[in-house]
């Protein structure tokens, strides 16, 4: 008890001293059960901190418990897989990239750049409206939209390639003239700069 009394009164909680000179005797006598462990609601002493026993234990008291072990840090978010192939689709007639189409490169950069990087190569393509000359024009203005929007969220352009297939090859089978939403799109097609060669 002596211990404790030099440090004065100030300096034991009020829990210590409503419990009177025993709750006190127990905080002396239970303070080597604080060595080596963290505890939550230790005696405070001068300069408002935990109050120590001469081998470094904490003096404790009725009201003190080991504070609960440390949240373990979570692990780290697995690097997304780069697919081997991003498809991103276009209105009738258009080759400007739609928001959807613009969450799908942004998709791909995130899984590309955190891969190390790649060499792209986009396809564009058409439906069968229009003439097949107009379709093949319009298929490259949509292979350089893409390549346009990879650039502009980080990937080199020296390792975009791009090329139009017009209406040649069709996602969905259909007879001339016909708007077909799924063959009006580009092949985002990267492989990456460190996969092994084949």
């Amino acid at each position: 008890m002596k211990t404790i009394v030099r440090a004065g009164l100030a300096a034991i909680p009020a829990a210590i001293v409503a419990f009177g000179l025993s709750a006190a005797a127990n905080a002396q006598d239970a303070s080597l059960v604080g060595k080596g462990t963290e505890w939550c609601n230790p005696v405070i002493g001068w300069g408002n901190v935990a109050a120590r026993t001469g081998d470094g234990g904490y003096v404790i008291h009725q009201g003190s418990y080991p504070c609960p072990p440390a949240a373990a840090a979570p692990a780290p978010a697995a690097v997304a897989a780069v697919q081997s192939e991003y498809l991103v689709f276009f209105d009738w007639d258009k080759s400007n990239i739609t928001p959807a189409a613009d969450r799908v490169i942004g998709d791909a950069v995130s899984a590309i750049l955190k891969n190390g990087g790649a060499k792209i190569h986009v396809v564009g393509h058409t439906d069968t409206s229009g003439s097949p000359a107009y379709n093949q024009k319009l298929s490259i203005r949509r292979a350089d939209a893409v390549k346009k929007a990879l650039i502009a969220k980080g990937i080199q352009a020296a390792n975009i390639t791009t090329e139009g297939k017009g209406e040649s090859q069709l996602l969905v089978q259909t007879g001339p003239n016909v708007r077909e939403p799924s063959n009006r799109r580009a092949q985002i097609l990267p492989r990456l700069l460190n996969a092994p060669s084949s």
